[in-house]
């Protein structure tokens, strides 16, 4: 069994990897373009690495970080200029993109050429900034007492930075609980967590209207505040028109786990140890939860068919407490203008998440024009959900776009013309989003005393988790009527300034 590193084209990639599978072979990421794949081998330290011949992806730097670590790299070629490409760069074992695995195989089996003289250049190296390792590099340290420090691969910080400090912080914990394993060990199964006797966790949808209201920030935030809260997280990018998770989180996956995730169930190989080594891990303090990364590319779109998508909903609900969906605007289903019926559509993965949910959480823009948008859009929100119960959070309120009184007077519009009342009223608070942006943290976790992340904690605590918190206060022997110090009344009280302001009209 080889560990196999990929940089190949996607429809390439998605016929070769049931033979991959098939053989035991551990796929330990997938790229696009050389930078990604030269940065993704310094990184894994793969045994063997698929390269397309392509100008973009076989680079002299790429091919440079292959020799400078000691990976065995395989060119597949597509076309006469991929191959003269390899040939160039004088590239021994080279495929044609029409070879079955088998086939690779043998190349494989086979003993390397010996490599020629290859243009070296230097290995590009993460953003100190956003850099987040996935889940083979965060556990991958060299041989030594565990809770030592490994300041060589630790990338340079600035001193006194809060998020610096963050950073180190998380860095200790999973030092501290062993979170780190010798080179090439196998990783340890996570233990599955399951809510109740069935083993299915609730599945919450995240959908704001066209605007951009905010719906990928509030996810992170309630998958943030519930991982705090002691629940097993996972959080997916389900946005077919471009996911923006992974850049959000500082998360340096150039593979989307989703999409990835959606061709093995689409192989029928989508197991749960499958599932739990593609998502990436993500740190909240000492709490941790999974992230399913979404695709960067929209053009990728027909991969997240409808089947593919409910089968991965299913998986993920063995394994988390807890599944937040970050899914796109787009609520059309294309019937009539689709002239196959059995066509891929291109918002199926929304509509398949919607479908599925047991909760929504429905995020509008609290200036004029973005709840103007939301109260249209969420008539067809209402048609297909049908009877699911749908929270709704009205993200940037701000005075300044509706004069004094902001809050109520977007109270008033949402019980006068659509008879609803918002779950949460979120303020206004850049400073607090863009710390967390530059961070590459949850708003909840970069500014917890922030307006925006108390919101979303009283949101959480006192509406999505509170039918758990219920049933193991009554297992626990307290009387339901009596107020302690972790009830949703005293939680309501201590909502602070930004709550506070929501309530003023």
């Amino acid at each position: 069994m080889a560990r196999i590193l990929m940089a190949i084209d996607f429809e390439i990639e998605a016929r070769l990897l049931e033979g991959i599978i098939a053989a035991g072979h551990d796929i330990v990421d997938r790229v696009s373009g050389g930078l990604a794949a030269a940065t993704a081998v310094e990184r894994l330290r793969p045994e063997i690495v698929l390269l397309q011949g392509a100008p973009e992806t076989l680079t002299a730097r790429s091919l440079a970080a292959c020799t400078r670590f000691g990976a065995r790299f395989i060119v597949v070629v597509a076309s006469d200029l991929e191959r003269r490409n390899a040939e160039t760069l004088s590239a021994r074992e080279i495929v044609e993109a029409a070879a079955s695995w088998s086939e690779i195989e043998m190349v494989i089996g086979s003993a390397p050429d010996a490599v020629g003289d290859v243009a070296t250049g230097p290995i590009p190296q993460q953003s100190p900034s956003f850099a987040r390792p996935p889940a083979a590099a965060s556990r991958t340290v060299d041989a030594g007492p565990v809770g030592a420090s490994h300041d060589s691969e630790n990338a340079p910080v600035l001193e006194g930075s809060r998020s610096a400090t963050r950073r180190a912080g998380r860095a200790r914990a999973h030092a501290a609980t062993g979170a780190t394993r010798a080179p090439g060990a196998a990783e340890a199964p996570r233990p599955v967590r399951r809510r109740d006797q069935g083993g299915r966790g609730d599945l919450l949808a995240v959908w704001g209207s066209h605007g951009a209201p905010g719906a990928s920030t509030v996810a992170a935030a309630v998958a943030a505040s519930a991982a705090a809260a002691g629940r097993r997280v996972l959080l997916i990018d389900a946005d077919s028109y471009g996911g923006s998770l992974a850049a959000m989180l500082g998360i340096t996956d150039e593979a989307p786990g989703f999409a990835a995730a959606c061709r093995l169930a689409g192989a029928a190989r989508l197991t749960l140890a499958e599932l739990q080594r593609i998502a990436a891990p993500y740190a909240v303090g000492r709490d941790e939860l999974l992230v399913l990364t979404g695709i960067a590319n929209p053009a990728r779109w027909p991969e997240l068919s409808r089947e593919r998508v409910l089968t991965v909903l299913e998986r993920c609900r063995e394994i988390a407490d807890l599944v937040v969906v970050d899914v796109g605007f787009s609520l059309e289903s294309d019937d009539e203008i689709a002239s196959d019926a059995f066509s891929p559509r291109r918002s199926a993965a929304t509509l398949t998440a919607l479908g599925a949910a047991d909760r929504i959480l429905a995020v509008a823009d609290g200036q004029a024009v973005g709840l103007q948008r939301f109260l249209r859009a969420r008539v067809n929100l209402i048609e297909i959900v049908g009877e699911t119960p749908v929270d709704v959070i009205v993200n940037r309120v701000r005075g300044e776009a509706v004069g004094l009184g902001a809050a109520g007077q977007i109270k008033h519009v949402l019980s006068r013309f659509a008879g609803l009342q918002a779950s949460a009223l979120i303020p206004l608070d850049q400073s607090a989003c863009d710390r967390a942006f530059l961070s590459g943290e949850p708003v909840t976790y970069a500014s917890p005393r922030s307006g925006f992340a108390r919101a979303i904690s009283s949101y959480v605590a006192d509406t999505l988790l509170a039918e758990a918190e219920t049933d193991a206060t009554a297992a626990a022997g307290v009387h339901p009527g009596k107020r302690t110090a972790g009830s949703a009344p005293f939680r309501r009280f201590w909502r602070g300034r930004g709550e506070l302001q929501g309530q003023n009209s």
